[in-house]
């Protein structure tokens, strides 16, 4: 059966997806950092270079590289010591590549294990992620026609790729939700919340990394403008410069709650302390190619859910107030919304249910199989993973 090497699985959304797949795939998940950058600083160095068994199918290994930018040569020889040799590897073997920089591997892979498949996943425009101009587009370049399956995480991103790529489809690959946070939504709202709450006027939530990305105009002035309503801002504030400090000053506002980051499995029971979920985040042509992953969190709860008009979320449009201005959305956060109805909430706990990671996973997996049954019948052929 399939053995997928996931290359790399740092990202906790890659994680999502690939745990998901069906039981009889082994997951091997290589989590590739910087030296500076470990997430458990010195004490994850004992860990460097050894697998670790996650559960029966699961296992890792943390490798640290000088960098690809300036050191692809030397970073591209560090994984490959750890990539499964002709020898070693499964007849089964699918590589999935979640970063362009990893093309020089990609090519490696190709060459030592032709009977391998190998899969792109694009799940975030990585052109707008402060790489020098063309890095990407050189990358993808290399790396988008040395794969077997190539997914991307929007539908502008995957109407780019199909000007850039016409003879290489991209298939729509969304973002989701875990069925345990689906579950999770009757826990009792947090006593933070409820202090919140006794402030007075709606409370108007936002869960996800704090950043340049949000419109900071909109959402200083619809806290002026609306000073009964209290903002409730959950996540870890990234670090950039003068925004960074702007953004400070907009938290110590007196309707402003920063309540920092929490951890996934715990946000349930504050998503239901919220009047409004919001989605702020600009109108630019890097939101418009992004998913946000909050629309899924905010779509198994039972409040309104309002967002700035971004081509990532209009598929979720029957569910999601959409504002086309930021007029229009400050005025809407003055008030408390009245309760969803019986017929809403179960039409979005009916569409919420068909976005979750497994439903995800298994269009992966369909895919993926489906490619291979494909080469199993080509002039080059790959194994059939159906057998």
């Amino acid at each position: 059966m399939p053995v997928l090497h996931v290359i790399d699985a740092n990202a906790p959304w890659v994680r999502s997806l690939v745990n998901a797949l069906p039981d009889d795939w082994t997951i091997r998940h290589y989590r590739i950092y910087n030296p500076l950058w470990l997430p458990g600083g010195m004490h994850d160095v004992s860990r460097l270079g050894r697998w670790k068994r996650l559960d029966e199918r699961t296992e890792e290994i943390y490798l640290v590289t000088p960098g690809w930018r300036c050191f692809e040569s030397l970073s591209t020889a560090i994984l490959n010591a750890f990539l499964p040799s002709r020898k070693t590897s499964s007849m089964g073997s699918v590589f999935l590549f979640t970063f362009p920089y990893y093309s020089a591997v990609a090519a490696i892979i190709r060459k030592r294990l032709p009977a391998s498949l190998v899969a792109y996943w694009a799940h975030d425009a990585f052109a707008y992620y402060g790489f020098a101009p063309g890095y990407v587009n050189h990358h993808e370049e290399l790396l988008v026609p040395l794969c077997d399956a190539r997914f991307a995480m929007a539908p502008q991103l995957v109407r780019d790729y199909a000007k850039r790529y016409p003879e290489f489809p991209f298939e729509l690959l969304h973002d989701g939700v875990s069925e345990d946070f689906i579950s999770a939504q009757k826990t009792p709202i947090p006593c933070q919340l409820d202090s919140i709450h006794q402030l007075g006027g709606p409370v108007v939530g936002c869960i996800g990394q704090i950043n340049g990305s949000y419109d900071w105009n909109l959402l200083e002035a619809a806290s002026a403008v609306n000073p009964k309503t209290q903002f409730v801002f959950i996540g870890n504030l990234f670090e950039e410069g003068e925004i960074t400090e702007s953004i400070r000053r907009f938290f110590a506002r007196k309707n402003v709650h920063w309540l920092g980051r929490l951890e996934h499995d715990r946000l349930p029971s504050f998503l239901r302390g919220f009047d409004i979920c919001l989605n702020p985040l600009a109108v630019s042509d890097h939101n418009h190619r992004r998913d946000p992953l909050r629309i899924y969190d905010y779509l198994t709860t039972e409040v309104p859910i309002f967002s700035t008009d971004l081509d990532g979320v209009r598929m979720h449009r029957e569910h999601v107030d959409l504002f086309e201005s930021p007029e229009s959305l400050i005025s809407r956060l003055a008030e408390k919304p009245a309760a969803l109805n019986q017929s809403v909430l179960e039409s979005r706990r009916a569409y919420i249910t068909s976005h979750t990671w497994k439903c995800r996973a298994r269009q992966f997996a369909d895919h993926v199989m489906g490619e291979a049954g494909a080469q199993s019948e080509s002039e080059n052929p790959k194994p059939n993973f159906h057998k």
